[in-house]
């Protein structure tokens, strides 16, 4: 799975999500299911978080994606970085959740 940082801007609320929380991307190549590692805080944006999540797919530092909740709400999201390990890729996604 690759790891990919995503900068992500909030349409509705979502909650943070937390260690082993499955979450769905929807990206250019379609919609993949991710399962959450980690979350951090991030240290370049006041109220950020950091997702390391392991997913699968053609991920690429710079992509913007969405994450999508469970009740269909969507955050919009940077790719930030990826590491590739197999097929799949561990992402770091960074965002910024509304309170």
């Amino acid at each position: 799975m690759a790891r990919v940082a995503i900068e992500i801007w909030a349409i509705r609320a979502m909650q943070k999500p937390k260690v082993d929380d499955s979450l769905t991307l929807l990206t250019d190549f379609g919609k993949t299911e991710a399962i959450c590692a980690e979350v951090l805080a991030d240290p370049t944006r006041e109220e950020g978080i950091l997702l390391k999540v392991l997913a699968r797919g053609p991920f690429q530092e710079g992509q913007q994606c969405w994450i999508v909740d469970r009740d269909g709400s969507k955050i919009g999201a940077k790719v930030e970085n990826v590491f590739k390990q197999t097929i799949d890729s561990e992402v770091t996604l960074s965002t910024v959740l509304p309170a």
